[in-house]
């Protein structure tokens, strides 16, 4: 009634999703955030409408009026740093 195949691949199962949780783990620490009061501009080359670069997932930004808009993109660390081909909108509303 022992089946042992049926054994060794539920230990491969156990394994697979072990292995797989742990390299879902690992998080870039290279990535930077780039914020812009428009959606577009981007690179290191222009910094007219620029916010700021942050390496960290909380940042603050100029309080100019209750109700204002500015975007977000991501890039790596490399050298030219490669940017990621989405940004984000953050819409950010102010009480007074």
């Amino acid at each position: 009634m022992f089946d042992q195949c049926r054994l060794l691949w539920r230990l491969f199962l156990c394994l697979l999703v072990l292995t797989a949780q742990g390299l879902a783990q690992t998080v870039p620490t290279t990535t930077v955030q780039e914020v812009r009061w428009s959606d577009f501009g981007w690179g290191p080359g222009n910094n007219r409408n620029l916010i700021g670069r942050f390496t960290t997932q909380t940042f603050t930004i100029p309080r100019l009026s209750q109700v204002q808009d500015c975007y977000l993109q991501q890039y790596d660390g490399s050298n030219p740093p490669k940017y990621s081909r989405y940004s984000a909108a953050l819409h950010l509303d102010y009480p007074l």
